[in-house]
């Protein structure tokens, strides 16, 4: 969860997980907060009995839960579902909730593309890096209909960084350069040289950086990025790690690379058994 969330009713003993992100949900603010923010990642489908049963048995709300079973026999949208949780209660302002509608009015009259990559850039924030790329490469596969080059450019910029997190290198450094071919966007260009630097020394990464035209302070700003070994390694996404573990292998410290490539791999089995399921 990224605020704070002031609970004021019952916790549930045991909590609601939503498998496809693996959030586990403890109480009724809770699941208000998830289902604003991440309604494109909700299908009908994971609106079932089980979570009518938890609403009704672990948040003690029975009248919510017997609307939710009455009105999943009789519409055709997950977030007409939704909307009756959110009004369930306060912890959003009516105002709020009518964003929320109108939001969503807009969604459905989005393209199939522009859709698919909003649920393919959610499973991305929440690192489920196999369920993003799967859907990224869907978009990319019937590209012939995308008019919108920038759009597109967002797309394959998008399956780069899931490319980069699952340390498909090759992968990552072509989607980051079609990327920046088709959106001009130098947040592409950087990620290109991000990974281009993860495994090659400081005289080929410079040789690289001039042949895009790119001065001195452009090297010294990215190495500066790789090697910032501040922040706390679990914090970070994979591709994130393994750049602070290829900058202590350049610098000769073979303890502290040693130590983040065991976490990498250790994280890296978790999540690829995670995502299996």
């Amino acid at each position: 969860m990224s605020k704070i969330i002031l609970c004021t009713t019952k916790e549930a003993s045991h909590p609601f997980i939503f498998l496809n992100t693996k959030v586990e949900i403890n109480n009724y603010e809770e699941l208000c907060f998830y289902i604003y923010n991440n309604t494109v990642l909700i299908s009908k489908s994971a609106l079932s009995d089980k979570l009518f049963d938890w609403i009704r048995d672990e948040l003690d709300m029975p009248e919510l839960a017997a609307k939710l079973v009455a009105m999943s026999n009789k519409t055709s949208f997950a977030q007409d579902l939704l909307v009756e949780i959110l009004n369930a209660g306060d912890y959003y302002e009516p105002e709020e909730i009518t964003t929320y509608v109108e939001a969503w009015q807009k969604y459905r009259k989005l393209t199939a593309s522009q859709r698919k990559k909003l649920k393919a850039d959610g499973y991305l924030g929440y690192r489920r890096y196999i369920k993003a790329a799967s859907i990224y490469d869907d978009i990319i596969e019937h590209q012939e209909d995308i008019q919108d080059k920038v759009f597109l450019g967002n797309v394959y910029h998008n399956r780069a960084v899931a490319a980069a997190n699952n340390l498909d290198v090759e992968d990552a450094k072509a989607y980051f350069l079609k990327a920046f071919d088709l959106n001009n966007n130098e947040d592409s260009l950087r990620g290109y040289l991000m990974v281009f630097a993860s495994n090659n020394d400081t005289a080929t990464i410079r040789q690289e950086i001039r042949r895009f035209d790119l001065d001195e302070d452009c090297f010294e700003s990215l190495m500066l990025e790789i090697g910032d070994s501040n922040d706390d390694v679990r914090e970070m996404t994979i591709f994130s790690m393994l750049q602070r573990a290829v900058y202590n292998r350049m610098n000769k410290d073979m303890i502290d690379y040693d130590k983040r490539m065991d976490i990498i791999l250790g994280q890296l089995k978790d999540e690829f058994r995670e995502q299996a399921i």
